[in-house]
């Protein structure tokens, strides 16, 4: 007698089936983790952006958005624009001159353009952008070398609709001479960070922004940061500040790879800055952060030894803590003293010293969900 085929029983059919959904989710879950350049046409790098006109060091760069009638200045949908500000060329002269360059849909940049120049000689100043006005703070003046001076000046341009500045002028002085110093915003604050006045600074202060864009009494806030770091980096998401990197003081290296963040308070205030458990992989100083969505970051800079094109960035959770650091797509050029700015999901890097001198190149790179750098290739 021929032997029948073995049968699933009827009662196995439900395991089966429920096998199945779950290999089905399995795979949308493995999708959704996936970058989006796995489904999209994205490439992990840099590209090169236009370059604007004057190769400038240890400068500073802000994107914004221009004031349109009747549309918010923080609006998506509003006219972006890119400037970089400050910093010495290559021949160890101050420019003042600021350029500007509209953000266009894809996120490339339309042609540089100068606009109004700074009132004062500054580099490694920080830069800031708050409702509508540019703000140029610190930096150091006079000769290059040991006896160039930190200063305390703010300035501040206001934006105009067409992305040009009406004429710089003096805001506030801060209470500390910085040079070295970062900026960062959050909620009508503006917070001054460190840097070097004769000394490398654990000191923060803080001033408010008032109705009319002009800028209250700066205040040293009393919670003073672990480390005194000097040319370092800082990042901001949601209320949490990040001091990443630096320069050390007097010490066997060169270079700091720890990590120390505070929390904002609705005074304006800092809450104690304590040190993360997690530390880069490279130590870097004269290197630029930036926080966005739920990823930290920091690129370029200097070891110590050479300049550096690696770009590391970590997870933060929703206290703010640093997860551990890893890297991503190297820049396509080594460099240091840059500056940077972020549009939407766009992350630009503009300028810095390079192996040849100072630079007018820019990259750029968009955020994909996993947190890595890359790009769409244009037709």
């Amino acid at each position: 007698m021929a032997e029948h085929p073995t049968q699933t029983p009827v009662t196995h059919w439900p395991v089966l089936a429920g096998l199945t959904v779950l290999a089905v989710v399995a795979v949308m879950v493995i999708q959704s983790k996936m970058p989006a350049s796995e489904s999209a046409g994205w490439r992990p790098g840099w590209q090169a952006a236009a370059p604007f006109n004057i190769p400038r060091r240890a400068l500073a760069a802000v994107a914004a958005p221009a004031p349109s009638p009747g549309i918010s200045t923080n609006a998506q949908n509003a006219h972006a624009y890119l400037y970089v500000i400050g910093g010495v060329d290559n021949s160890g002269h101050y420019v003042r001159d600021t350029e500007y360059a509209p953000i266009l849909p894809d996120a490339s940049l339309g042609p540089w353009r100068k606009t109004s120049a700074l009132a004062e000689d500054r580099f490694y100043l920080a830069a800031a952008t708050l409702n509508g006005y540019l703000y140029a703070a610190g930096g150091g003046q006079g000769d290059l070398g040991s006896d160039n001076l930190p200063v305390a000046s703010v300035e501040r341009a206001k934006i105009l609709p067409d992305g040009s500045l009406e004429p710089w002028e003096r805001a506030s002085y801060m209470t500390t001479p910085r040079r070295g110093l970062k900026l960062v915003t959050h909620d009508n604050y503006l917070y001054a960070i460190g840097g070097y006045n004769g000394a490398f600074l654990k000191s923060t202060e803080r001033a408010p922004l008032l109705p009319d864009g002009a800028l209250g009494e700066w205040l040293i806030d009393p919670e003073l940061s672990v480390v005194d770091r000097y040319i370092h980096s800082a990042a901001i998401r949601n209320d949490t500040v990040y001091l990443v990197g630096g320069h050390v003081q007097g010490g066997k290296t060169m270079s700091y790879g720890d990590v120390e963040s505070s929390r904002t308070r609705r005074d304006g205030s800092l809450s104690p800055w304590q040190v993360e458990k997690t530390f880069l992989k490279m130590p870097r100083f004269i290197a630029s952060s930036f926080a966005l969505h739920d990823f930290i970051y920091i690129l370029g800079g200097h070891d110590g030894a050479q300049r550096m094109r690696s770009v590391e960035f970590a997870s933060l959770d929703a206290n703010g803590h640093v997860g551990p650091w890893t890297f991503t797509a190297d820049m396509r050029s080594p460099r240091s003293a840059t500056s940077l700015a972020v549009y939407n999901d766009t992350v630009y890097v503009l300028g810095g010293m390079g192996e040849s001198g100072a630079l007018n190149t820019v990259e750029s790179a968009r955020q994909l969900r996993d947190g890595h750098l890359g790009y769409h290739p244009v037709d």
